[in-house]
């Protein structure tokens, strides 16, 4: 399942471009979804409880929908793995765009705050 989640994560990224990571990157840290019609993401406390896409009160979900893929997708991960995710995305950002450094520590160190996300 890890394989496939690690695949279309870097799918969202590939399919927003370079030039919306850092934009990405403060959605996440403001906890407000972001995308396109076809690639997005939402966090937890978007759906109400009674909504069908309901997923818990924490955590994050990415959509994935036709033509960008061949079948619709949809992933939720916790906060943790989330995160450890993300940092490994910075780290492929960063040597294409080491002068986002500093921005890009930033905007962590705001998502670790906001969903409360302790590293081991």
């Amino acid at each position: 399942m890890e394989d496939k989640e690690r695949k279309l994560i870097k799918y969202f990224y590939h399919h927003m471009g370079d030039s919306n990571f850092l934009r990405i990157l403060k959605s996440y840290a403001k906890g407000e979804g972001y995308g396109t019609e076809y690639a997005r993401f939402l966090f937890a406390d978007y759906y109400e409880e009674w909504e069908e896409d309901y997923f818990g009160k924490e955590g994050i979900a990415y959509y994935f929908d036709r033509p960008a893929v061949e079948e619709d997708e949809e992933i939720i991960l916790d906060y943790p793995t989330f995160f450890r995710y993300l940092k490994e995305d910075c780290l492929g950002y960063l040597e294409k765009y080491p002068q986002d450094q500093s921005e890009v520590e930033v905007q962590l160190e705001r998502i670790k705050k906001r969903f409360n996300i302790q590293e081991l």
